[in-house]
């Protein structure tokens, strides 16, 4: 959370902004010596539950009550994290309970006892470095607190914003936290002042949903509802088998999750939507807050189920909608993309709190805040992450026709996707093969940072750099004012591969969590304000092949290792316990008649100390494919360094050929066009020749042939269940404060800072 975004207020001038007046409002003789018993040091705990005891017992709040939490926390969350109090509902489980319980909780209250001596802790600002403001700890501390909780209602409930109550000794903040950013009103002694207090919570008991942050647009759906019983009767109903839609949507009826009914204004009118548990939740506060859902389309009996993306969209300069931008795709012809059923803004629905910051920083040396709209989208696609792939051969087959997708896109309507990640390529089923296997096809989603060819020269559509920081190229994270192109989105797919394979395939790493922070989440900052391109990742473009921190060469296996060599790793590089490889439900790679030229060794015994001495045969195709583009990348930085600038594209239009099939990969045309570099054999390049490919990284064409020579190519000899447990321990935390080096946040998903270092800005991406 960046400290820009929490902006202070007076308190009084807070309670006029955020907390409406509301009829019969009592005198505030009704809340003399309201809160003399709560205890303003020593136990937590006890603090809670006095504040709580002091608003219920004089009948503040209007069909709710405080109720202190500060013990058990929410079962469903995972975090563990929980509010020490809550305004909940009469009928809410956490009146009963006295558990946390974000899907209801309306107002989140927070006691802090250790700032007796320093009730100013959350305006204290230590120093700046280059006029970058550096927060002391316990202001940051706060900040996080707040943010934290806010996120956390936010993951379970769909609400435009969500206040928090402060008790920092004997004085108190009120918070409203929206998409945009935090403000947080001045200090106030409650206990000296006990109406200021307790007329904020008596107003927002008492004052509508929608001014406690409930969106008018996401109806909830109860028990007695026809609603409920008509998305209740999908688990009973006959259909055919492997319906995925439908699967997914009856694997969200889930008790324990709200379930919404969702209004969509689109052209035609408005639609209804019934969702459950979403199947995606932008884990942070600040941002798009994208939550994603398989949702029933009530009322169309072909296409009962769709995916529907809630979120709240950037508004800047010539910012568009993305079903504005699917729309225009889909009528190009252009293929591996969404199919757009509805979109539309949710209407009186934008962020406030980019107006405040904006009010109170008017300096010009500021950057601007940005302002986000809540909008909803619709598509008739319901896909699978593509990690979820079966085998390796899978994998880089629907990378390649995400690939296709990018370039008809850049051929067909003139526009560049900018945000390959692999949180935005799915995989989604389109029929059978003859053995009854499922075909998957890849499908190139998340369109928002797309951009026309012809309007790169205009203003910015988003203050920040476009983009999802683990996967943007070296060129992008180096240089932030730099447009996108070809060649950097064409990297960010080599590192969607690289990702998806360290965590799923064999290979000879020894840590994969250490590998992946270093790779993809690691920055280098001499300011705190510009950050740029990590270790590993400069390292595998300088290098031209993957290595650790330890500068030892990472081999994709064909097969995992037996043994670990090494038992001297260093502390980060544990010795590798190969994972069990596990029952793969579709149909295997049909192996070749004869041995492939690459049959692996009856055992593989090797660690990172070892890898230069693993030969071909044992070395997945994956690592093939992936030192290959590395090499070519390689030399076009070694261009770049050479000519003192960066390499400008090949802008061309290239033919689109037909598929082979259903489940082929894409074919590409092998003829050579009046300003491309010739076409590339289906053939390793030999050394001697590598000068010329850097123009290869240029188009899609070279990077496509690439790709598709290997699954169309029998004499690689794929191996057929090659895919692994994930290796990424699922306790691993990039965040910890034993990281000595600054992690960007990747837009919309990034983890909590540090302690040890300042808070900064989303780095945007969805």
């Amino acid at each position: 959370m960046d400290q820009e975004l929490a902006t202070r207020l007076d308190f009084d001038i807070f309670v006029h902004e955020f907390v409406k007046p509301v009829t019969g409002e009592p005198e505030d003789v009704f809340f003399d010596n309201l809160f003399d018993s709560v205890p303003t040091n020593g136990c937590e705990s006890a603090m809670y539950e006095a504040f709580a005891d002091a608003i219920n017992t004089r009948a503040v709040l209007s069909g709710s009550l405080l109720v202190a939490t500060h013990s058990p926390h929410d079962n469903r969350d995972a975090t563990e994290n929980k509010a020490g109090c809550g305004m909940y509902s009469a009928g809410s489980s956490a009146v009963i309970d006295r558990r946390t319980d974000w899907s209801t909780i309306e107002v989140t209250v927070e006691c802090e006892t250790g700032y007796e001596d320093d009730p100013d802790a959350l305006d204290v600002v230590v120093e700046e470095v280059a006029s970058y403001p550096i927060l002391s700890r316990s202001r940051k501390g706060l900040i996080a607190q707040i943010t934290t909780t806010s996120s956390l209602v936010s993951k379970y409930q769909l609400v435009t914003h969500h206040f928090t109550i402060l008790l920092l000794g004997e004085y108190a903040r009120v918070a409203m936290s929206d998409r945009a950013g935090i403000i947080y009103s001045s200090q106030v002694n409650y206990k000296a002042n006990p109406a200021k207090l307790g007329r904020v919570l008596w107003c927002l008991s008492h004052a509508s949903p929608e001014a406690r942050g409930h969106d008018p647009s996401a109806v909830r759906i109860h028990r007695d509802s026809p609603e409920y019983d008509a998305m209740v009767a999908w688990k009973t109903k006959i259909l055919p088998v492997d319906d995925h839609a439908r699967e997914v949507f009856v694997e969200t009826l889930r008790e324990d999750y709200p379930w919404y009914k969702l209004t969509v204004g689109c052209e035609d009118g408005p639609r209804d939507f019934l969702v459950a548990k979403p199947t995606y939740v932008a884990p942070e506060l600040i941002g798009r807050g994208t939550h994603g859902f398989v949702a029933y389309n009530v009322g169309d009996s072909k296409r009962p189920f769709v995916y529907l993306k809630d979120c709240w969209r950037v508004v800047h300069g010539p910012s568009k909608q993305e079903g504005e931008i699917l729309a225009y795709l889909n009528s190009k012809g252009v293929r591996y993309i969404p199919t757009l059923l509805c979109h539309g803004d949710v209407p009186g629905q934008e962020t406030v709190a980019h107006k405040i910051w904006q009010r109170v920083n008017a300096s010009p040396d500021k950057r601007l805040i940005k302002t986000n709209q809540h909008y909803r989208l619709v598509v008739n696609e319901v896909g699978k992450p593509i990690y979820e792939f079966s085998n390796g051969k899978q994998l880089v087959k629907l990378i390649t026709e995400c690939m296709f997708a990018h370039k008809e896109a850049y051929d067909k309507a003139k526009v560049i996707h900018r945000d390959i990640s692999a949180g935005n390529l799915l995989m989604v089923p389109v029929g059978k093969t003859t053995k009854g296997g499922t075909i998957y096809r890849g499908l190139l989603t998340h369109w928002e940072l797309s951009k026309r060819i012809d309007e790169r020269n205009l203003k910015p559509r988003n203050p920040d750099r476009a983009g999802t920081w683990q996967y943007m190229s070296v060129n992008a994270l180096n240089l932030p004012s730099k447009e996108i192109d070809v060649a950097d989105d064409l990297e960010s797919f080599l590192y969607v591969l690289i990702w998806c394979a360290i965590r799923y395939l064999p290979h000879n790493c020894p840590d994969v969590g250490h590998f992946m922070y270093y790779f993809f989440d690691d920055s280098e900052t001499t300011n705190y304000q510009e950050y740029s391109c990590g270790l590993l990742k400069r390292l595998a473009v300088e290098a031209g092949y993957l290595l650790t921190s330890m500068q030892k060469r990472v081999v994709f296996l064909r097969e995992p290792p037996r043994i670990a060599v090494s038992t001297a790793a260093a502390p980060h590089e544990s010795a590798f316990v190969a994972a069990a490889t596990p029952t793969l439900d579709n149909e295997p790679s049909t192996p070749p008649s004869t041995p492939p030229a690459h049959a692996p060794s009856s055992a593989l015994v090797y660690s990172s100390a070892s890898s230069l001495d693993i030969p071909e045969k044992d070395q997945h195709p994956v690592h093939l494919i992936v030192t290959e583009l590395l090499q070519r990348f390689m030399m076009y930085y070694k261009l770049q360094a050479n000519t003192g600038k960066h390499v400008k594209p090949v802008v061309i239009a290239e033919d689109v050929d037909e598929l082979y099939g259903l489940d082929a990969a894409v074919r590409f045309d092998t003829g050579t066009d009046e300003g491309e570099a010739a076409s590339f054999s289906h053939e390793m390049i030999p050394a001697h020749e590598r000068g010329n490919i850097t123009k290869a990284v240029n188009t899609h064409r070279a990077f496509g042939e690439l790709l598709m020579s290997f699954p169309n190519n029998k004499m690689v000899g794929w191996p057929e269940n090659d895919r692994l447990a994930d290796q990424l321990d699922p306790a691993y935390r990039p965040d910890k404060e034993d990281k000595t080096r600054e992690k960007r946040p990747r837009h919309e998903d990034k983890p909590a800072n540090s302690d040890s270092k300042p808070f900064r800005s989303d780095t945007s991406k969805t």
